[in-house]
This record gives C-alpha cells, structure tokens and sequence, in this order.
C-alpha cells in the first residue's frame, strides 16, 4: 500500500515522502497514529504543492541572506569599553556584536549566528564570521577602543 508521511517515522521515511508499506501496518498503526494518509492523487498533489511552497521560501531566505551579507560584508563596528593593560574590563557579547548590526546596517541577526570561540576581551580589530543562512557567512571587523576618560 502506499501511503504519504504526515511525520518523519524513523526507519520508513521523511515528512511528505512516498513510500510503500504493508496493509495491516498502515491500518493499524500510521493511519491511527496521524503519521500517514492514503496515497490518493489529490494527497500526492497537495504534497507536491506543499514541497513547491517550501523550495520557494528556502529560495526566498537564500536571497535574502545574501542581500544582507552584502550590506555588512567588510564593515567595521567599533566597541568602546573601560580598559587597562590592553584589555577590557569585561567584554563584547556576541548579543552586543548582533545588536550593533541590526542598529547600524537594519540587518537582523540573532546572536547565535555570530560565530566566536569566546567573547572579545582585548583592545583591537577582530574577524568576526557572521552565519546569515548555513549557505551564507559575512565577515565583519569588531574593533575594540579604549573609552576616554572624563
């Protein structure tokens, strides 16, 4: 019998896959269970559209992803924080890091995305990779600046 997966079932298949299984399996336990629909036409062309609609928006964010890469790409954000010894008292997040984009270049990135070992604890210019889409990544410079003291 074939039936289109409602939900990944581990060992049979994906979501919106079509695949064939035994009769009794279907009736008694991924029919009852809402993991699996008949095969109809009207099924398998729902699932179709359902994957077209998908592709499209995967496409959309893609596009958009590159967009902002470009717009940050090279940019520099300048930090300024307390600091002795070439180091700074405390240091710059990448929420901070994620909160200076989406305020200077209306770039929105969740701070996950902002891919750094530890956070930045010393005076300089740092490379910071930002992870826009896993297709996409943008390079960004953080330099670090001694505040003047009042």
């Amino acid at each position: 019998m074939e039936v289109v997966l409602k939900q990944d079932v581990p060992g049979l298949g994906k979501k919106g896959q079509l695949v064939s299984v035994k009769d009794g399996y279907a009736r008694n336990y991924l029919f009852p269970k809402g993991l699996a629909v008949p095969a109809t036409k009207g099924a398998i062309k729902e699932q179709e559209s359902l994957n077209i609609a998908k592709k499209e928006k995967e496409d959309r964010n893609l596009q958009e992803a590159r967009v902002n890469a470009s717009k940050i790409e090279g940019k520099t954000l300048v930090f300024y924080a307390k600091a002795g010894h070439g180091r700074i008292f405390g240091s710059i997040t990448p929420q901070e890091i994620a909160n200076k984009i989406k305020s200077s270049y209306k770039v929105d990135v969740d701070k996950r995305k902002v891919l750094l070992e530890e956070n930045l604890k010393e005076l300089g210019v740092h490379e910071v990779i930002i992870q826009l889409h896993p297709q996409v990544r943008a390079k960004v410079s953080v330099e670090i600046r001694p505040e003047v003291g009042t």
